[in-house]
């Protein structure tokens, strides 16, 4: 039988170790040699907060026009049944928000980023799903040019509530929300 041979040869080697290298030398108990030692001064260190955001606030009706030029308007919001389509998706009301971003300023802009979300007055969250129409904004947004994506959000019930809909079309940019009432 090979077994006795494999455990005594696991039971010799269990407690061997590497012999240290004679040209190291010595660390005083406690220490590593890879000890990190913070910036001499508290701004060397980076920043340990996200920048506030620049919010500007509209009627879900109204066109908001940002400080970098761009221009966001929800075109239209409607809303729906989600059905799933593929494994792990949820079934039940959804509100699908149309956003369009207009470039008014005179250099392409990324949207590529782009991040929308929904919330209620009372607190609830619309949970985004990629299922449904859900398109959302990619890319780079040519100087003149506009672009259109579609978000979807889980709510329950959808009918009558008040929402905020923020748009921030690139990471560190102004944020447009939207405020009113879902029909």
């Amino acid at each position: 039988m090979f077994i006795a041979p494999l455990v005594v040869l696991a039971l010799v080697t269990a407690g061997c170790t590497a012999a240290p290298d004679a040209s190291e030398e010595p660390t005083p108990e406690g220490t590593s040699t890879t000890d990190w030692t913070p910036p001499a001064e508290d701004e060397a260190a980076g920043p340990t907060e996200a920048p506030s955001l620049t919010v500007q606030s509209g009627a879900l009706d109204e066109p908001i026009a940002l400080s970098t030029d761009m221009v966001v308007t929800i075109d239209k919001i409607s809303t729906m049944t989600v059905e799933p389509e593929t494994p792990g998706e949820y079934a039940g009301p959804a509100v699908v928000v149309d956003v369009s971003v207009s470039n008014d300023s005179k250099r392409a802009q990324s949207i590529e980023s782009a991040v929308v979300s929904l919330t209620t007055d009372d607190g609830d969250i619309g949970v985004a799903t990629t299922a449904g129409p859900n398109k959302p904004l990619t890319g780079d947004l040519a100087a003149g040019a506009e672009a259109t994506g579609t978000y979807v959000f889980m709510l329950d019930p959808t009918k009558g509530r008040s929402v905020k809909i923020s748009v921030n079309y690139a990471a560190g940019e102004p944020v447009a929300t939207f405020a009113g009432t879902l029909s």
